[in-house]
């Protein structure tokens, strides 16, 4: 059987859930059934990638909407059957440039988060969530990381048979090599966020909290446009020894596996990629409700290691509660708590399916 040319778009390599998914994806994929080609809107950004230099095309722009003109040129010239986007805004104008020059090609989507909320918060959201409800009920197939977004891309118009519900993977075995763990001293609750800083996670609202309540420190993994603002609240709630930023990690693992608790106070996601190895790390996760696609985590919140809390105040109120972990004095790489987890094989052999499944039932259409 011939290869598949597909083309995979990426805005950057930025060190977000969306762009590890996307990378893990390419380095797993079958590549005696795909010819593929990452197609970067520009290679900025720390993450690292196994991927040949002459597999990746560099549109070199800093706006998407600029590089649509060498968007098409591109398309024109390598003739790919398949393109898979994992980003709304991109998918859109992918969506329009079909329409009009290439009504043959296969459209692919993965939804990093709820549409409705992440839509809300993007550049030009009118006009953005206007496109997406004209144009995405004619997408060819899209892979949702939940139950409950797949009920919201029904909402949207999307018929059931183009949904696919395939959970994000985890690599176990890199997570959990973990020579020594490390947890900020003392007795007391520790807790660890790791993630972007911008306004999605929620940072902003977590730390007024951390005031009223005694003996906790916070470690802070990640950087972004939001830090300045962060360290304003800091200062202004006068908790800067309750705080450590650290910065960007490649590898933040061993301060996750040492934490008491992981904590997320995003406002929306999809199926946050740090809560599934937080759990595998053994380290339990305080979050929201907001955070729909972890209703699925039946299991994780049934044992409590999975605490959903309805909103801020009630997160502030369970911490308060919570206690350090017992062997704080000398803590060790804990058991895993996650369980039916797709590797990043079987993500990748999964999505693979799903992606020839959806182009040869076109091509016989």
């Amino acid at each position: 059987m011939k290869r598949l040319t597909i083309f995979i778009l990426l805005p950057s390599f930025a060190s977000g859930g969306a762009e590890r998914v996307t990378i893990s994806l390419i380095e797993n994929l079958d590549k005696s059934n795909f010819n593929y080609f990452l197609v970067m809107q520009n290679t900025y950004g720390p993450l690292k990638c196994n991927i040949a230099k002459k597999k990746i095309i560099n549109l070199n722009s800093l706006k998407f909407r600029y590089a649509l003109i060498n968007l098409v040129k591109v398309i024109y010239k390598k003739k790919p059957k398949v393109i898979f986007s994992t980003f709304p805004h991109m998918t859109i104008f992918l969506l329009i440039i079909k329409k009009i020059f290439f009504p043959k090609m296969t459209i692919i989507s993965r939804e990093p988060n709820m549409p409705s909320i992440s839509l809300l918060h993007t550049s030009n959201s009118y006009i953005i969530r206007k496109l997406y409800n004209i144009f995405m009920p004619s997408i060819d197939g899209v892979i949702a990381s939940s139950t409950a977004m797949k009920n919201e891309l029904l909402l949207k118009g999307i018929i059931a048979k183009k949904i696919a519900i395939i959970s994000n993977p985890i690599n176990t075995k890199k997570i959990r090599n973990v020579e020594k763990v490390h947890r900020f001293g003392g007795k007391g609750l520790r807790l660890v966020f790791v993630g972007r800083l911008v306004y999605q996670k929620g940072l902003d609202r977590l730390i007024p909290i951390l005031k009223n309540i005694k003996n906790i420190h916070i470690t802070i993994i990640g950087e972004g446009l939001e830090r300045s603002n962060l360290e304003k609240i800091i200062k202004k709630h006068k908790i800067n020894d309750k705080i450590s930023f650290l910065g960007h990690l490649d590898s933040p693992y061993a301060y996750v596996a040492g934490a008491d608790y992981f904590v997320l106070p995003s406002r929306w996601e999809g199926l946050p990629n740090v809560v599934l190895e937080s759990l595998a790390l053994g380290t339990p996760v305080i979050t929201t409700k907001e955070i729909y696609g972890l209703e699925d985590l039946k299991y994780n919140i049934l044992k409590n290691d999975l605490l959903l809390c309805k909103n801020i105040k009630a997160m502030a109120n369970l911490i308060i509660k919570l206690c350090e972990r017992k062997d704080y004095k000398n803590p060790i790489l804990r058991k895993s708590l996650i369980k039916n987890y797709n590797s990043q094989s079987q993500y990748s052999k999964k999505v693979s399916n799903f992606i020839e499944k959806i182009f040869y039932e076109n091509k016989t259409n």
